[in-house]
């Protein structure tokens, strides 16, 4: 974790104003770049990436089972799917994280197919 982060957190930990904020008031630590925060909010970002691994898992799993890739890559998506219509009473539908699902869901049928040969 780089510095500027780690002070952010310690500033926000103990409610920390800068010098020059009235007082009574806590100024809004400044945030990097998107271009900097992109692992956090992009694809790479560690829910998604549980995403893909898991419905490479689990499509692996049905594929070696039926030595079928489109039934690697139904059982996956069709979990993911469910999962995202699940959460859209509580933390809305996320499409990014449905495109996880897909991509770990792609990967288990590839390489469904290549065992299955």
């Amino acid at each position: 974790m780089g510095r500027i982060a780690r002070l952010t957190g310690i500033a926000l930990l103990f409610g920390l104003a800068p010098a020059d904020a009235p007082a009574g008031t806590v100024a809004s630590p400044a945030l990097p770049p998107p271009s900097v925060r992109a692992w956090q909010t992009g694809l790479l970002r560690p829910d998604r990436l549980e995403h893909a691994s898991f419905a490479f898992t689990l499509g692996l799993g049905v594929g070696l089972l039926s030595r079928r890739p489109a039934g690697a890559a139904a059982s996956a998506l069709t979990l993911g799917l469910a999962k995202e219509i699940r959460d859209r009473r509580h933390e809305g539908f996320d499409p990014v994280d449905l495109a996880a699902d897909a991509i770990g869901a792609v990967f288990a049928a590839t390489v469904t197919h290549a065992i299955a040969r």
